[in-house]
């Protein structure tokens, strides 16, 4: 009978302070600042961009496109993640356009992709200061 008590007792204890310890945690991690993945303060990624391509007779392939912008103008940085929307739209129509005429043969120029990703990102923010920066290209 004392066990039972005793047992009672402590399993309360231990789920209070379980509760109590998650509790200062909880509010802990969202008093801090929210944390970014990665790249720093000026470094906007991206979703994936994925455009078709040619393939054999049969099925298509797809190009996917790791990539994000960085900015050392903290004013560009924002100006850029209220643009995203038109910046993903610009690289997807240069994209499309250029993987139009890959099959699934075909090598993929970095460099073209860049210059290309490059000048849609300074047509559609106006003005120059934020860098293209590629994670990946995958051809499948």
């Amino acid at each position: 009978m004392i066990r039972r008590r005793f047992l009672k007792i402590v399993l309360h204890q231990t789920a209070a302070a379980f509760i109590a310890g998650t509790a200062t945690a909880t509010s802990a991690a969202m008093a801090g600042e929210a944390k970014k993945k990665g790249g720093g303060p000026g470094y906007t990624q991206f979703p994936s961009i994925n455009v078709f391509t040619q393939g054999n007779q049969r099925s298509h392939g797809t190009m996917s496109i790791d990539m994000g912008l960085y900015c050392e103008d903290p004013k560009l940085s924002d100006t850029v993640k209220l643009y995203i929307p038109r910046l993903r739209d610009a690289y997807l129509m240069r994209m499309q356009s250029y993987a139009a005429s890959l099959t699934a043969s075909s090598l993929v120029d970095p460099d073209y992709v860049t210059v290309q990703l490059q000048q849609a990102t300074d047509q559609v923010v106006g003005h120059k200061g934020a860098k293209v920066l590629l994670g990946s290209i995958l051809l499948n």
